[in-house]
């Protein structure tokens, strides 16, 4: 049976893209924290421990944001940023991280919804399904 290739709409790939940024943006948030904790006095055995803490979980699902035609991983993956949301929220909340804090629930934010919106369009024009 022959397949026909169908070009991926600009919405769909602009969604995915969003969706990366946002994701590698957090991975770089937690990396330029693990930097300024080292910078400002924090043991090194510390700091890659807190940094590992925070990234290996995110880490996990990048073999599946990789592949185009996965949208279990982006449905997981929003799972687990909801997570991380409660904890920016907490982080925006302690006296002198303010900063820090607003932008991690961005970017948490940021990549709830562009997955979700995400998931929606391929489901849509793509014609995937979460199921296998």
């Amino acid at each position: 049976m022959t397949q026909t290739w169908t070009p991926v709409p600009a919405s769909v790939q602009r969604a995915r893209m969003a969706s990366l940024i946002s994701y590698f943006g957090l991975i770089g948030l937690f990396t330029g924290n693990a930097i300024v904790n080292f910078i400002g006095g924090m043991p090194a055995g510390v700091a890659i421990f807190l940094w590992l803490f925070a990234v290996l979980p995110l880490s996990i699902f990048l073999p599946g944001l990789r592949r185009n035609n996965n949208l279990r991983t982006y449905a997981w993956l929003c799972f687990l940023v909801l997570m991380y949301f409660l904890n920016a929220v907490t982080i925006a909340f302690t006296a002198g991280t303010l900063f820090y804090g607003v932008v991690y629930s961005v970017l948490c934010v940021a990549i709830f919804c562009s997955m979700v919106i995400y998931i929606r369009l391929a489901k849509k024009h793509l014609g995937m399904s979460l199921l296998r």
